[in-house]
């Protein structure tokens, strides 16, 4: 059996999967804190394999979307150490067959492609997906597939931990939604903000981008949050944990001409 290894390197974190043809065997995340090492990439992956029953002789093939250089360099020198090939990094040069409309098609994310182009193949369009991480992005798929763009706004713990560290007296606080979004307390007055007013804020957004292009939007969530804002939204048709990993596959796939 052989098994693929796909790897999503962002700014707070690298969530990595290993597929058996387009099943997802296990996944794990790790923090893009640390910068590790070529073996220590390598002796982290088998260590995962390994609690999850995967042979480490079985993974041959590595694709990822990175927006961290530094990060992709170590994993990509892993692959060629250990699996002898160079692996598929994803990027607008290396996918010719994905439609971009951005006036600078090369400042869209790695991740954001891939977020789109599985959005596109799993649901259809038109489409929005809102990925919930370090910003919260919401990308906009035409019913055709073409990437229109979309919206890139802070994300619900880069909030919280930007309102600490810039004023004197203001709390860090877990993200719970309030009963109320009359906040009694501090704590509870960012609590509202960071949650129910996020929620209002995408909704918002969703709800615009509708009326531009009026068109109603299948709406998909992702990410480390989306389990825990898409039920409070009014918007959201589905949630799709990694579906980002499911692009970095999709796209492998399709860059070698098998789909």
């Amino acid at each position: 059996m052989v098994y693929l290894l796909a790897i999503d390197i962002g700014n707070t974190t690298i969530e990595c999967g290993v597929f058996e043809e387009e099943s997802l065997q296990t996944s794990w995340r790790l923090s893009s804190e640390i910068n590790r090492t070529p073996d220590e990439c390598w002796h982290t992956t088998a260590f995962f394999c390994r609690e999850a029953g995967i042979p480490t002789d079985s993974l041959s093939e590595l694709a990822l979307s990175s927006v961290v250089p530094h990060h992709a360099h170590n994993f990509c020198r892993m692959a060629k150490d250990h699996f002898d090939e160079n692996p598929l990094v994803i990027s607008v040069d290396t996918c010719p067959f994905l439609d971009i409309k951005y006036s600078n098609p090369r400042q869209v994310g790695a991740d954001r492609l891939c977020n789109a182009y599985a959005g596109f193949h799993f649901y259809g369009g038109p489409l929005i997906v809102v990925d919930f991480g370090t910003a919260i992005t919401l990308d906009v798929i035409s019913k055709t597939g073409s990437y229109l763009g979309g919206t890139i706004i802070p994300g619900p713990m880069t909030a919280a931990k930007t309102l600490h560290k810039r004023t004197a007296q203001l709390p860090q606080v877990s993200l719970v939604f309030p009963d109320s979004v009359i906040g009694q307390s501090t704590d509870h007055a960012i609590a509202a903000g960071l949650t129910w007013g996020v929620t209002d804020m995408i909704d918002g957004m969703i709800e615009r981008i509708n009326d531009e292009v009026k068109q109603t939007h299948t709406v998909v969530a992702t990410g480390g949050f989306a389990e825990v804002y898409s039920p409070r939204s009014r918007n959201f048709s589905k949630v799709h944990d990694d579906l980002v990993l499911d692009g970095v596959r999709l796209i492998r796939k399709q860059s070698r001409g098998s789909i």
